[in-house]
């Protein structure tokens, strides 16, 4: 425990993330990363845009799409199944996880001027965010996988014909919804923007609170613990400390 600036407060070092979530964590930021570089390239190669180059970046964006899809396939799973922390019970539409939402959204408005909610357990506002990034990965996946299969076009894969049987299963249903295959691609391509957009949000969001908190929130997602303010125990008066007097009749 550290004593801090504030009169009547500690810093408590509490435990935020597993192991496993941090991994899935930064499984997640790489391949969105590796994703968007090698899928800017793919939409508009401005160099060597044939040959071996081009097949590696399509390679390359396909693992890992792959590894993105596992990934926040496991924190799904954990999501609604952790030991340590479930996510998906600071989304339940309760009365506390309202007013946990709507007290997170004034902090962060309102530069913290109002903090009304306990930042040592994960609260709704940023339960919200991560499951606004899981859906449109899901979104991703969908187009993206209909977008490759549509290169299958003799219904076999260097894993046999059931890779291409089960994409088109899975994903044929896009090309009615966005109306063709550019519909797809477009769809594909905007989402990309919402993803990157979130990302920034995300970290500014996490700069923010561990400056404006003073709490170390951005060092979750490496060791996996933070700060939590206490109140500190009040002190001993000079008064209280000070032996009785007898007293003299």
């Amino acid at each position: 425990m550290t004593e801090t600036a504030e009169q009547g407060e500690r810093l408590e070092r509490v435990f935020r993330r597993t192991v496993m979530w941090r991994v899935f964590h930064w499984c997640n930021a790489l391949s969105i990363v590796c994703c968007t570089l090698t899928g800017f390239y793919i939409a508009d190669p401005w160099f060597g845009g044939h040959g071996y180059l081009m097949a590696w970046m399509r390679a390359s964006h396909l693992y890992a799409a792959v590894i993105l899809d596992v990934s926040v396939l496991a924190l799904a799973y954990l999501y609604f199944f952790s030991r340590v922390d479930r996510g998906v019970l600071q989304i339940v539409p309760t009365r506390s996880n309202f007013m946990s939402l709507q007290e997170g959204f004034l902090n962060f408005v309102l530069l913290n001027r109002r903090k009304r909610f306990d930042s040592s357990k994960p609260d709704s506002w940023n339960a919200v965010w991560f499951t606004i990034l899981h859906l449109l990965v899901l979104s991703q996946a969908i187009t993206g996988f209909q977008l490759y299969v549509e290169s299958e076009s003799s219904g076999w894969s260097s894993i046999g014909s059931w890779w291409p049987s089960l994409l088109h299963t899975t994903t044929d249903w896009t090309l009615s919804v966005f109306g063709s295959a550019g519909g797809v691609r477009t769809v594909h391509l905007i989402t990309m923007y919402f993803i990157i957009g979130w990302a920034f949000c995300h970290i500014y969001y996490e700069v923010w609170r561990t400056i404006v908190w003073r709490e170390g929130d951005i060092v979750i997602a490496f060791g996996g613990y933070k700060f939590a303010r206490r109140r500190a125990p009040a002190q001993p008066t000079a008064e209280a400390t000070a032996p009785a007097r007898e007293s003299v009749p």
